[in-house]
């Protein structure tokens, strides 16, 4: 018998170069050990039968850091003397990793591990997003070192770092092309706003939701198609196995005439349109943002889609991407393992 040992060791040398770039080689050794050792994980991580994607602030600085957000909340809960703690309180602070909070490991003196996040709307700036805003970074200082490590799917886990640099690392044994899918959300997200009369303030906070509410569908939810009608649709028999709703939801109404919405009702039905593109099927919505109908299913077409590789989902994206049909603006499709793009159906 022949043993081999396949190592993913490009990955690992790209990562220790990330690390000694961003935090001006300051980062500890011992530390970053154990940081590789749970590296693979982060894509599949599993606690008690439920499964995470934990996202992770390094820093040596989180004071700071947090200094410069609106609304910050900041709790630590463990400080260690060195790194040998560091798989055991992960393992206690992954199960608050949902789409808010976010885990931060801050190393001085000591190791200190917590979870922070900011209280807004979900029509405002992820956490992400407010990290990496050029004006925060400006006053974090040349002494302030900080990445941001989150798992983009199954198989890709992304390191972003407040110096200036994106790596991505792919996990997948066939090659898949790593895209920007921030990229691709915001393109889809543009194409449903595209007959939206309002003002631009109020368009950039309504794009804002939907891409925040896509970037959490893209870590939590196992796959979905989501197809754009003009808002001039009328149903017909390509959509009719579904569930059309008797009135559209509207979210963009639920704040767009008023500065006083109401933010748990707009949360709340944003929180109802991502079970809808949780269920099997097609998620209908319209480019002045409506949500119309949900569970739809067609039939796909083998002379379209026959040579596509991929399951049910795959096939019946590319039946709407190429059916031509004028009042059909584009597809969304992510699937189970991540895979994501935005299409417009061709004309």
């Amino acid at each position: 018998m022949v043993n081999e040992n396949i190592f993913y060791i490009d990955a690992k040398t790209k990562i220790v170069d990330f690390l000694s770039t961003e935090f001006a080689e300051t980062f500890p050794a011992k530390l970053q050990n154990r940081l590789l050792n749970f590296f693979p994980s982060m894509t599949n991580y599993e606690e008690e039968g439920k499964r995470y994607r934990p996202t992770i602030f390094f820093t040596n600085n989180i004071d700071t850091v947090v200094k410069t957000m609106p609304n910050a909340i900041k709790i630590e809960l463990f400080s260690d003397e060195n790194e040998n703690m560091f798989a055991s309180r992960l393992k206690s602070l992954i199960p608050f990793c949902g789409p808010e909070w976010c885990i931060y490991i801050n190393y001085g003196a000591t190791i200190s591990y917590g979870i922070f996040k900011v209280i807004n709307s979900i029509k405002d700036d992820t956490l992400q997003d407010i990290i990496f805003a050029e004006k925060n970074m400006k006053l974090y200082g040349e002494k302030t070192y900080g990445i941001y490590i989150y798992a983009e799917n199954n198989w890709t886990v992304s390191i972003r770092g407040i110096k200036g640099r994106n790596v991505n690392i792919n996990f997948a044994l066939d090659i898949k092309t790593v895209t920007s899918w921030d990229n691709e959300i915001q393109e889809f997200v543009d194409a449903t706003f595209s007959k939206l009369k309002t003002t631009a303030k109020k368009a950039h906070e309504i794009k804002t939701m939907y891409k925040n509410i896509f970037k959490n569908v893209a870590r939590l939810i196992n796959g979905t198609i989501c197809v754009i009608v003009d808002k001039d649709y009328v149903r017909d028999e390509f959509f009719e196995d579904g569930i059309w709703l008797k009135e559209p939801i509207n979210l963009s109404k639920l704040f767009i005439q008023t500065t006083n919405y109401n933010e748990q009702k707009l949360l709340s039905m944003s929180n109802l349109f991502m079970s809808m593109l949780s269920f099997d099927g097609i998620t209908i919505i319209n480019n002045v943002g409506e949500v119309l109908a949900y569970n739809v299913f067609i039939e796909a077409n083998l002379k379209t889609s026959g040579n596509i590789i991929g399951g049910a989902r795959k096939r019946a994206t590319y039946t709407v991407i190429n059916s031509r049909r004028k009042n059909i603006i584009g597809v969304y499709f992510q699937s189970h393992d991540g895979e994501i793009f935005y299409a417009p159906v061709k004309k």
